[in-house]
């Protein structure tokens, strides 16, 4: 007999071809097998009982990476005269709609190879195989093939080739396949602009330990590295990359991320996976690396090598730590091209570089564990571009361009939403370049054209000026009810309590929102109850500088005993004028660790509450004074929390007391308001919830109630997420909007607004 299988998932790129032709082969079954637009199709022929061990092999013995979300099977008619079982060149088809894999950390066969001193790979920096290595940072389009990557430009050698073309080899048919024969080079770019060849990263090794900051060519961009014991080559990288405060992230062996930090299983896990994130975890007492890392921080943030590159680094240097950053000024995307070269050698001293272009950047993705398990602080290299599986069949392509603050676009057809990469803070020119490329070449890759677009209804936002300017039909998603439907859609839930607890977000109302619980369902949605509104005295210098916070809600004598004459200015002017109103529980946090001296100037964003957080770590109070807020209709009384936080103050109360009793206040106050809505469902989500304690707490009064608390698990719950929660909404509408398989574009705004979008009229 012969029979067709149509595999859909994650298929290409992990070795999956190879794979079926080697059951294929040991089980004597000809036919073939070949990537399409639609995933991979499979014919075998042969004996009906060997046709089904093939089958069951292709379920049990797939792949590790390799995921199926969609399995077909058919008979059809046999081929006479076949005589093997072969991969077919790819098919081309219009409607391409199939998923790869991130890039994947060097696997335990690739390690022991290059680390073998009789290997032909022995130290060579650019290894990999159908199990690892460079996926989405080399695809210039689909299908997967060695022409449609950066690797097209090298020609396999005749011992690479063989490997390519024997199913027996784990490097069969894996397109980056490369040898110090035929593969790229690895070389140190001087200021001077000297290329200094370096093959074996033993000259690069040497640079380090005198205390040189090297920028190192990775995955998806390129790194500032630096001896992480070294505390003058610490704080000289802060210098270059101005960046004076923010914790930077690390790389070790596990051996010695074990010895500065705890681990439990599940962060092990996470350290060693293919995805290989950046993962927090809590510092040991007493470690020798000097405080100039992470500044006033409880935790480091710790990678494990997941290049060959990195491996060979630490095989020269195994007891070495070392400052792994991104490649890039404060707010700007990470560097990546080679145009990015002489900025680079402006911000280190060397750069170590090769001949692989990287297609499309990627960050580092960033990893907590919370108390119910792993929660995406950054999702980025390693888990971009995984499908997310939607509640509904899309009706028609849709794009969805995310916020401006941890700008994440995403484009969604058929029952699956691609996220593209984390690209940063939407402020200048390259950034919004970036995302422009972002979105085109997942658009190229899926084969998909938008037909509406969805966007955050902030009239000041670059991605929401983007939407319009496409000339497509646009709908407008206020942005914490796209946090709050974000955990729905993960969660399939189509009712639910919100509690999204934010930084900023553009209310219905015109004011900032950020601290809402919301009743949702489907896109129908009710703001029950806000914490009240702090003036945000001086507007955007109010985040940067909490103190205004702070003073604005102070009395002009005791703002005067806080923060000086300024303190009393502030004061005045917050009763004698009109200022921009804010409400996110981001902007409270960040006025406690001002009013207590924790941080009273911004210099990266979530400092002053990130900071608060930390001191209240090293308090066991269980106490809170919720009981002395006012909640009256909808609004908590945030100047009662200021004024119970002074009472402790005069009390004598120590600052890490007042901020863990803080942290406990505001976790019992969100539980006496969602019971006040009386509704079992809940779902906790917005950027404040990375703090460990709050989400916690929260997560752990509210199941006591006897509630079903649900949150974001693949996707962060911070704006990095927010492009999901606004597909949902146009998944959600109940309005016939979409009601035919085809939207018409090229409305103007106001058409596209009058059609799609219900909201008040602006000033």
């Amino acid at each position: 007999m012969r029979k067709a299988f149509r595999i859909n998932g994650i298929v290409q790129g992990v070795g999956f071809r190879p794979f079926v032709a080697k059951i294929a082969k040991d089980l004597g079954l000809t036919g073939f097998v070949l990537n399409s637009g639609h995933g991979v199709l499979i014919e075998v022929q042969g004996d009906s009982s060997l046709i089904d061990q093939f089958e069951e092999k292709l379920n049990k013995e797939k792949p590790h990476e390799s995921i199926f979300i969609e399995f077909t099977t058919w008979e059809c008619e046999e081929i006479q005269g076949e005589r093997e079982f072969v991969i077919l060149a790819s098919e081309h088809e219009k409607d391409v709609y199939t998923f790869i894999p991130p890039d994947l950390a060097t696997c335990p066969d690739c390690v022991e190879e290059i680390l073998d001193s009789t290997s032909r790979r022995y130290l060579y920096p650019l290894t990999n195989c159908t199990n690892c290595g460079p996926r989405y940072t080399v695809i210039e389009k689909l299908p997967y093939d060695r022409p449609n990557t950066s690797m097209k430009t090298f020609s396999l050698c005749e011992d690479c080739y063989k490997e390519y073309t024997d199913h027996r080899d784990r490097r069969y048919h894996a397109q980056p396949v490369a040898c110090p024969n035929c593969g790229p080079n690895t070389y140190l770019l001087t200021k001077e602009g000297t290329h200094v060849p370096d093959p074996d990263l033993r000259k690069t090794v040497q640079l380090l330990k005198e205390g040189n900051v090297v920028s190192v060519k990775s995955l998806g961009g390129y790194l500032l590295v630096c001896d992480a014991f070294n505390e003058s080559a610490v704080q000289r990288l802060r210098e270059l990359k101005k960046r004076p405060q923010e914790p930077f992230a690390l790389m070790a062996t596990l051996s010695n991320v074990e010895k500065l930090c705890f681990t439990s299983s599940f962060e092990r896990e996470l350290l060693e996976s293919a995805a290989a994130p950046i993962v927090l975890l809590k510092k040991k007492p007493n470690v020798a690396l000097p405080e100039v890392v992470a500044p006033g921080q409880n935790y480091l943030g710790f990678m494990v090598p997941y290049t060959p590159l990195h491996h060979i680094i630490f095989h020269h240097w195994p007891e070495a730590v070392l400052v792994m950053t991104s490649a890039n000024l404060h707010g700007e995307v990470i560097y990546y091209e080679d145009s990015d070269l002489p900025k680079l050698l402006q911000m280190a001293d060397y750069v170590l570089t090769h001949d692989r272009a990287i297609v499309t950047h990627v960050d580092d993705s960033v990893v907590q564990v919370l108390n119910d398990g792993p929660h995406i602080i950054r999702r980025s290299r390693g888990y971009v571009p995984l499908p997310i599986k939607l509640s509904t069949q899309c009706k028609v392509p849709i794009l969805a361009t995310g916020g401006d603050e941890k700008s994440t676009p995403a484009l969604a057809k058929n029952g699956y939403a691609i996220l593209g990469q984390y690209i940063g803070d939407l402020k200048n020119v390259r950034t919004m370049q970036t995302y422009v490329k972002v979105i085109d070449h997942l658009r190229e890759l899926f084969d998909i054209e938008p037909q509406i677009v969805v966007t955050d209804k902030h009239p000041g936002y670059l991605s929401h000026e983007f939407a319009y300017s496409l000339g497509l039909p646009v709908m407008e998603v206020q942005h914490h009810v796209a946090h709050a439907l974000s955990a729905m859609e993960e969660n399939q839930l189509s009712k639910a309590v919100a509690v999204v607890y934010d930084g900023t977000g553009y209310g219905d109302d015109e004011t900032l929102w950020g601290s809402e619980v919301l009743f949702l369902e489907d896109t129908s949605y009710q703001r029950l109850f806000h914490f009240d509104y702090i003036p945000l005295v001086g507007g955007e210098k109010a985040i940067e500088e909490p103190w205004r916070l702070a003073a604005s809600l102070l009395e002009p004598d005791e703002a005067e005993k806080f923060f000086g004459r300024k303190g009393r200015q502030i004061a005045l002017l917050s009763k004698e004028a009109s200022f921009p109103l804010a409400c996110g529980m981001g902007r409270i946090f960040d006025t406690l660790s001002a009013l207590l001296g924790i941080c009273t100037i911004t210099t990266y964003e979530g400092e002053p509450a990130q900071k608060l957080q930390m001191v209240a770590e090293k308090s066991l109070e269980k106490g809170d004074f919720a009981d002395n807020v006012s909640i009256k209709g909808s609004v908590v009384s945030t100047k009662e929390i200021i004024q119970n936080t002074l009472e402790l103050v005069r009390r004598g109360y120590e600052a890490t007391d007042i901020a863990r009793l803080f942290h406990n206040t505001i976790a019992k106050l969100t539980v006496k308001l969602a019971e006040n809505v009386g509704y079992e469902t809940v779902v906790i989500t917005g950027g404040s919830f990375q703090n460990s304690i709050l989400y916690n707490t929260v997560r752990e009064y509210l199941e006591k109630t006897g509630m079903k608390v649900f949150r974001n698990r693949q996707v962060p719950m911070n704006d990095n997420g927010i492009a999901l929660g606004q597909i949902a909404y146009v998944l959600r509408r109940k309005d016939n909007v979409f009601g035919n398989t085809h939207v018409s574009g090229g409305n103007t705004r106001e058409q596209s607004v009058s059609i799609l979008h219900e909201r008040p009229q602006r000033n």
